[in-house]
Parts: C-alpha cells; structure tokens; sequence
C-alpha cells in the first residue's frame, strides 16, 4: 500500500511539473485551430473588416481572388528607398519599459511587444487591451492569430496579419502613426528605424535558440515560410554597434542586452519576420 501511494504521489509531481514547463512557454505550440470566437466583441476577424479593413475578397477589387488575402490594404510597407540612406549613428535607444505576458497572456508575446512599443510612442493601453479587442484571429497564421493568446496551448501571428491589426487600432485611435511590415528587411537596415525613434517587432525563438521547423508552411508575397517551434515576438529597442549588441525588451525575460550576430542569425534563419510603427 505504501509503494502505490509512493508511484502516485511521484506521477502527480511529476505532471506538475509538466504543466509548470509549459507555463512558461511563449508562442511555441504548432498552429491547430483558430479560436472560434474573439476575446472580446470588438475583436477582429478578417471576414467582419470593413471598409479599409477589407476583407480578402474585398481587400483589392477585381484583383481580389479566392483565398489570396496577399494585397490587403492595411499590410502597409515602408516607400522603397527609405533604407537607401546610411546609418547615421552607431548607437541608438528607445526608452521603453518591461512588460511581461504572464501570467495573463502565456502565448500572447505579439500583442505584449506590440503594446510595449506603443506605450514607448505614448499610446496608453494595458498588455491585454490589443488582444482583447484589436487582434485578428484566423487559421492561417500569416493573417490572424491562430488558437488563444490567454490559453497555453496558443501558437501565434506572423508580420501582415499584426501589421493590419495594428493599424486598425491606430485608425480607431484617430493617430498619425502607421505600423508597417518589414518582412525581408536586413537587421542591419532596421537599426536605421531604431535610429529614428522607430520601436521594431522582431520575430524570434524563445532564449534565442535555433529554429526548429515544423510541416506547417505558408505563402507570403511568392514566398514560402514556415511554423517554427519555440517561436517568440520581442521588441528591438536599442543597439550599440561599438560594443556588438542589440537591445530587446523580451516578454518572457524583460529588458536585455545580446549578442548582434546571435539576434541576426536567429532573425535571418526564421525568414526576416518584423514590422514596425512610424509616424
């Protein structure tokens, strides 16, 4: 009776500590479903955008074909020749304060970066404001958040999908702000933002280890990404190209200092996934 009571206790600790593991997880789980239902009436979906927030069959006109969501009049990306110009110093910060997603969003690590580089341009808004009431929601992770950022087992949203839903919170907000999707960009150029007072989403893994990629893959202007696990959304607000380092306001770890060449290898070997806001 002892030994039985001993195996029962050792698999109950041992599940607990399986759960505790996964409760500190970012966005790492592979995409299963959508959630049916947004946290919030305001929420948005793609299929109940209006008018600029288009949806896909609306977003283009006639250009407008089936599932071919690509042209989407809120996927905003920077006038072409804005990297042309060089870097003009070679250290760089935006103020920003840390802001963490748990416990209230385990694997809502896009919606808290974007909230903490919103509060750096002075925008007022708890870290579950946007995913209560801004973030789109869809099975396709390219375009929406698929699963729940409030649950353990939600995967996450990729550049033009928190691009369109940022700036259908900026047109609710009545800014002059613009979020823009950087997908492509090289790290190097995006210093140039943060230069310019430009707060940067960077997509990355969870500690900044090596992608692991999964089966699940999807198209983006002619391109083709993938799901990675671990995958994490950080803010980059600050570099020092003296010293070789980026600086990240982390959900999971808070405000850190890494290495340059860590960040890009992560950042390039993932796809060059970012966007950022600009006035």
């Amino acid at each position: 009776m002892n030994w039985m009571r001993y195996m029962m206790k050792k698999t109950a600790v041992m599940l607990l500590a399986v759960m505790l593991l996964f409760g500190i997880c970012g966005c790492q789980n592979a995409p299963k479903k959508a959630k049916v239902n947004s946290p919030a009436p305001a929420a948005a979906t793609r299929d109940e955008a209006t008018g600029d927030e288009a949806t896909k069959d609306q977003a283009t006109g006639d250009e407008a074909d089936g599932d071919d969501w690509s042209a989407h009049p809120l996927d905003k990306k920077l006038p072409s020749g804005y990297f042309d110009a060089p870097l003009r110093h070679r250290h760089a910060s935006i103020e920003t304060e840390e802001l963490y997603q748990n416990p209230e969003l385990p694997t809502g690590c896009e919606s808290v970066a974007l909230t903490a580089a919103l509060r750096s341009l002075g925008f007022e808004l708890e870290k579950t404001d946007f995913a209560d009431n801004y973030l789109i929601y869809d099975e396709d992770v390219m375009w929406g958040y698929v699963g729940d950022p409030t649950e353990y087992d939600g995967a996450g949203i990729y550049p033009p999908g928190l691009t369109v839903s940022t700036n259908q919170y900026l047109k609710a907000a009545g800014s002059s702000y613009v979020a823009y999707n950087t997908m492509g960009v090289e790290l190097e150029d995006l210093l140039k933002l943060v230069d310019d007072g430009c707060p940067v989403l960077l997509w990355t893994t969870m500690n900044y280890e090596e992608p692991i990629f999964d089966d699940f893959s999807y198209e983006y202007d002619g391109e083709e990404y993938y799901w990675f696990q671990l995958e994490h959304c950080v803010m980059l607000c600050g570099y020092d190209l003296d010293e070789g380092t980026v600086t990240l306001n982390d959900p999971l770890r808070g405000i850190e200092t890494i290495d340059i060449e860590q960040m890009a290898y992560v950042y390039n070997e993932i796809g060059k996934m970012s966007m950022t806001i600009k006035e």
